[in-house]
């Protein structure tokens, strides 16, 4: 139906412009690679036969001809001069984000498509092995002593729940026991130490990491309580073949590559674009870098 609607579009336009054929400008304006102007705005050929490819590609629009693929780039071009007029390009968030995204894909479009040789990826995995590494992980057992508890009662329980996690008894049974629900939440599997890190905190992280497997540690939080660890296993850094991630190398080498062309376009329109910072932006940072300092 849609399709349906902008054929009727643009063949009521092409009425028009029969009609009014007196006040066109003349043709003799045209090169031969220009199909029509609008507005001053040039159609070229290679835009006809792509919107006539693409109109073909739809079920309902097969037998398209040229005509009607040039009615639909002139309706086209009357609707994005018509949205540039009332300042859709200032105002409209979903317009300027639509025409930064193209920009970025004009930009990084030769890059895309150059194909990398297999010497350039297996540099450029030479150069980047660890981000292809699968990481190293620990498998964490731990129980929670405190809370609304005195601390030395706290830590009385926490004693037993080492001396029984030490003995080989679950986790659970050890919770059940001797426990007090807490706010970290670790998978009871092997898990990466970016993970555990980000649970735990530097302190509890550092204590962990010192543990050999099956042993159990006692670690104090000031005026929290006491948490009981136990290493259950642990799986170093593994470092992956190129062969074995040929196909991560290349989508990675493809992703930064990307980002440094659209880096260097930025820099150099950067470079010549008068960009005035209001003095409210350095005071705005100084209050943000202040609470954030000071703040709870």
């Amino acid at each position: 139906m849609k399709n349906r609607l902008f054929l009727g579009l643009g063949a009521a336009f092409g009425l028009v412009l029969a009609v009014c054929g007196a006040i066109v400008p003349s043709t003799d304006s045209l090169s031969a690679n220009v199909v029509a102007r609008v507005n001053g705005k040039p159609i070229l050929s290679q835009d006809l036969a792509f919107a006539l490819a693409r109109l073909h590609e739809d079920g309902a629009t097969s037998s398209a001809t040229h005509a009607e693929a040039l009615n639909y780039l002139i309706d086209q071009e009357l609707l994005v001069q018509r949205g540039v007029a009332i300042g859709l390009v200032e105002s409209d968030h979903t317009v300027r984000k639509a025409i930064a995204m193209a920009m970025i894909d004009a930009i990084v479009a030769e890059v895309l498509a150059k194909e990398p040789s297999d010497k350039e990826l297996r540099t450029f995995y030479g150069f980047h092995r660890a981000v292809f590494a699968t990481p190293a992980r620990l498998h964490l057992q731990h129980v929670f002593c405190g809370g609304s508890r005195n601390l030395v009662e706290a830590r009385a329980r926490a004693e037993q729940a080492r001396e029984a996690l030490t003995h080989g008894l679950s986790v659970a049974e050890v919770r059940e026991r001797y426990g007090d629900a807490d706010a970290i939440a670790l998978p009871d599997e092997l898990t990466p130490l970016v993970v555990i890190r980000r649970a735990l905190g530097p302190t509890l992280s550092d204590a962990v990491l010192a543990l050999q497997v099956g042993e159990v540690t006692l670690v104090p939080v000031a005026a929290v309580g006491y948490y009981v660890f136990r290493l259950v296993s642990r799986q170093d850094e593994q470092v992956q073949t190129y062969e074995a991630v040929k196909q991560e190398v290349r989508a990675e080498y493809f992703r930064r590559k990307r980002d440094e062309a659209l880096q260097q376009y930025l820099n150099r329109w950067r470079r010549d674009a008068v960009i005035v910072l209001s003095p409210k932006v350095q005071r705005l940072d100084m209050i943000a870098n202040s609470e954030h300092t000071t703040g709870p």
